[in-house]
């Protein structure tokens, strides 16, 4: 029998585990991934520039005509300004990131356009990155970047 108010080993239990089961329902959850920050899937990147190791800067005068969707299953979309196309790609360790050979519409751009520009390039890319927001593009043997930004829908 035991006295009025006295704590037994069966209580103490009982409270360490409350106090236990309380803490894991406050303390924060650590998950694989950050909600806030970018993913390469699920977003329409906008091509907003390139800038290669020699200091050559190319900017489309109308970033909204490029862009890249990279959907879950392997495929990558792409628009070029007035060409459309697919094509796979492979990501890897380390961010590395393969884009296989488009298949491209063949229409005649306005003069001025940037789509072969910019298809040569997606044809060299090699890894990615995060920059804040931005998508940057890692072109092989360290020949520069192509940066995005995601397009609003």
């Amino acid at each position: 029998m035991t006295r009025r108010g006295a704590v037994t080993p069966v209580a103490t239990l009982a409270t360490g585990l409350a106090v236990a089961l309380l803490a894991a329902c406050t303390a924060p959850v650590a998950v694989p991934w950050d909600e806030r920050k970018p993913a390469l899937t699920g977003t329409l990147w906008r091509w907003t520039e390139t800038l290669m190791s020699d200091a050559r800067r190319t900017r489309p005068a109308a970033p909204e005509r490029y862009t890249l969707d990279f959907l879950p299953g392997g495929t990558a979309r792409v628009r070029a300004d007035c060409n459309t196309g697919s094509g796979r790609y492979e990501t890897g360790a380390d961010h590395q990131l393969t884009l296989a050979r488009m298949a491209v519409t063949q229409a005649a751009c306005l003069p001025g356009s940037l789509g072969d520009t910019y298809l040569r390039d997606l044809a060299g890319v090699s890894g990615y990155r995060f920059a804040g927001d931005e998508l940057v593009l890692m072109l092989g043997q360290e020949q520069g970047t192509m940066r995005f930004v995601p397009l609003k829908r």
